[in-house]
């Protein structure tokens, strides 16, 4: 830091001091008569500092400071090179230290003639001020002609009422680290500065905060300081602000915001808090016991603090949830905050949760511009709503089922008369919202069978819910081979209903999942969507290289070709004998009837062409009953297929009737 020396003869000197090596000096506190009139660094390194009507209040201090016997001095207005923003930001920095340090402090009201209107000082309304009034051991009060008024312990009680700061802390019975953040940033919420970024700046020493300054920021610099704090204090004083400026979110845009909060106390550490605090771009996360209600999606987190003399009442700010997770959420209706009784409250109806709470600008809608008045609880003990989360989730009440969960007592894991759980419902349904809420609980059991043993997972598989299943499988938690008594799994219901987002996503499992997993039936995936005509899940499952194109199920013993010959599906078909199936053509079924016979049967020309083409097939096999394809065309009167069959010349037992037509 420099000093101004007093040499022997009266004249200033400017010094540099490091480290340990600074004398005794006292300090200036004034009020700025504007960069015209104030001596610089520059003007005094110029020699040109006396020409300024700053330079008589320099040496009045210089003056006051010899007859305390001290033969250094240090202002702020000449002893900081401000055009050197690596100085300006080290000398902010260090400004509290700086005032703490000093032998003296000498307050000099420029704009007080006489001690009975000394509490009308502008001095008392500046921002840097605040800190140098608290820092000093010593500080005493000057008049305009530099006569004293007495120091700031004689004078604690009239600088008290007009600043709003303990006596207790003027007169250093008490020190300021013990009163809370709120009843610290109250004492500058009546103080302005020339540049809005000081109002922050000026504060650093209130807080022991060292933060890079950055001009031209404007009000971010005050959300910057409170990062800052949150970082080192679990004071949660520090959202206990009141105003109609909710710019910041979570964090108040200025000190002014905190004008009422000068009774706000907190209550000191607590276990029941066991994660830190922690500043990222997406908010501010924290652990606080949480109270929904059924409106709008809007609760309360209860702060760990309380008005000073009632601790029964925890201050409670009004948060929405952003994404119905009960994890990220903005706070809403800045210009209040609640009292709220704990001894109305189950413990049950507050659990502690992690939340986000947004910080920045907060969305324009009506909730912003509501009173906390507007927004009471209404239900304190959980009987004025009807209903439990089954029935939210049953008829799709997002509302309803959010405040449901902001409950601890609420099991998610319920089943309702059906046997079934919450999400189960929403998987059926499909609805996304409730679903994210469900999922927030952690005590949430996943994979919860229905009376057939089916799980949520096969229901939104089988409804086609994408996003559903996509929300579900992304848990990582899923058992996503889980069958029902019948043997079905979610693959095998997705297949068998053609819902090709659905089985891709599953597909993605690629190291959990069973391809060609069997049903009660022997069935497998490729077998219900071969028989049901759908080309593209036929080729997502015939890709995986995994799946056996001839196992056979157990009641019919047909083969996905079997099937997709008998109801005429010839893309199926010719995916399955293709390069990427290569099925065996002519494999019968239990009763010896082959692919080529079910076509026959029932006329599928297009089928047959593709059968024949391969020729690989038996267009004599008969089966146990003795009957050809052609003789099973024949009998069903499919004369199109029967013409395509003796053209290949093979057909060596021909029925009479086929001669005849």
């Amino acid at each position: 830091m420099r000093l101004l020396k007093i040499e022997a003869t009266g004249g200033l000197t400017m010094i540099n001091c490091t480290g340990r090596h600074v004398p005794p000096y006292a300090i200036l506190s004034h009020t700025w008569m504007g960069d015209e009139n104030e001596v610089s660094y520059e003007d005094w390194t110029a020699g040109i500092g006396e020409l300024k009507a700053g330079y008589a209040k320099i040496r009045s201090c210089a003056d006051q400071a010899i007859r305390d016997d001290l033969h250094h001095i240090w202002v702020d207005t000449c002893c900081i090179q401000k055009s050197s923003s690596a100085e300006l930001s080290e000398a902010i920095n260090s400004m509290y230290a700086w005032y703490q340090d000093a032998a003296r402090c000498y307050a000099f009201l420029s704009d007080v003639p006489s001690k009975s209107v000394f509490s009308s000082s502008l001095w008392f309304t500046r921002g840097w001020t605040l800190q140098e009034l608290i820092a000093p051991a010593t500080l005493i009060f000057f008049d305009e002609t530099w006569t004293p008024l007495g120091s700031k312990i004689d004078l604690q009680h009239a600088v008290s009422e007009c600043t709003g700061i303990p006596a207790s802390v003027l007169s250093g019975s008490e020190h300021f680290e013990t009163f809370s953040i709120a009843q610290r940033m109250s004492w500058a919420a009546k103080r302005v500065t020339t540049r809005v970024e000081d109002m922050a700046y000026c504060m650093l020493g209130l807080f022991d905060i060292n933060m890079p300054l950055i001009y031209g920021e404007g009000e971010n610099a005050f959300m910057r300081l409170q990062e800052e704090i949150l970082k080192i204090s679990e004071d949660h004083s520090l959202f206990a602000w009141r105003s109609t400026d909710n710019r910041g979110g979570c964090l108040a845009t200025s000190p002014a915001s905190f004008s009422g909060s000068n009774n706000i106390v907190h209550l000191g550490s607590s276990t029941a808090y066991s994660e830190p605090t922690i500043v990222s771009s997406s908010g501010i996360h924290l652990e606080l016991p949480f109270i929904g209600t059924c409106r709008d999606r809007l609760g309360f987190a209860m702060l760990n603090c309380v008005e000073k003399g009632n601790r029964t009442k925890l201050v409670a700010i009004c948060v929405r949830d952003l994404t119905l997770t009960m994890n990220r959420f903005e706070r809403v209706c800045t210009g209040a905050f609640e009292l709220l009784d704990i001894r109305r409250f189950r413990s049950s109806q507050y659990p502690i949760r992690r939340l986000c709470i947004q910080k920045g600008r907060i969305r324009r809608g009506p909730i912003a511009k509501l009173s906390t008045a507007l927004v009471s609880i209404p239900f304190p003990d959980g009987r004025s709503i009807s209903g439990s989360l089954l029935e939210a989730a049953a008829k799709g009440r997002d509302d309803e089922a959010w405040f449901f969960l902001s409950k601890r007592e609420t099991d998610v894991n319920a089943v309702d008369s059906q046997k079934v759980t919450a999400l189960y419902h929403v998987a059926v349904n499909g609805n996304e919202q409730i679903l994210g809420m469900l999922l927030g609980r952690s005590d949430i059991d996943l994979n919860p069978g229905d009376t057939l043993g089916l799980t949520p997972l096969f229901w939104a598989a089988k409804r086609g819910h994408i996003a559903i299943v996509k929300m579900l499988l992304d848990t990582g938690k899923l058992d996503v081979n889980s069958r029902g008594s019948n043997g079905w799994a979610p693959l095998s219901i997705a297949a068998k209903e053609g819902h090709e987002a659905v089985v891709k996503l599953l597909l993605l499992e690629a190291e959990k999942i069973e391809v060609d997993l069997k049903d009660s039936d022997n069935r497998t995936p490729l077998s219900w969507a071969a028989e049901a005509g759908h080309e593209a899940v036929v080729k997502l499952l015939l890709y995986t290289g995994k799946v056996n194109v001839d196992s056979r199920s157990k009641k019919m013993t047909w083969t996905p070709l079997i099937r997709a010959a008998r109801f005429g599906h010839d893309k199926m078909v010719a995916l399955l004998i293709g390069d990427s199936g290569k099925a065996y053509v002519d494999l019968p079924d239990g009763n010896g009837r082959t692919p080529l016979s079910w076509a026959m049967e029932y006329g599928h020309e297009k089928v047959v062409k593709l059968l024949l083409a391969t020729r690989l097939v038996n267009v004599n096999a008969e089966d146990r009953n003795g009957l050809t394809p052609l003789m099973w065309a024949a009998k069903n009167k499919h004369a199109g297929v029967m013409q395509l069959l003796l053209s290949t010349e093979k057909v060596d037992r021909i029925p009479k009737s086929v001669k005849d037509l």
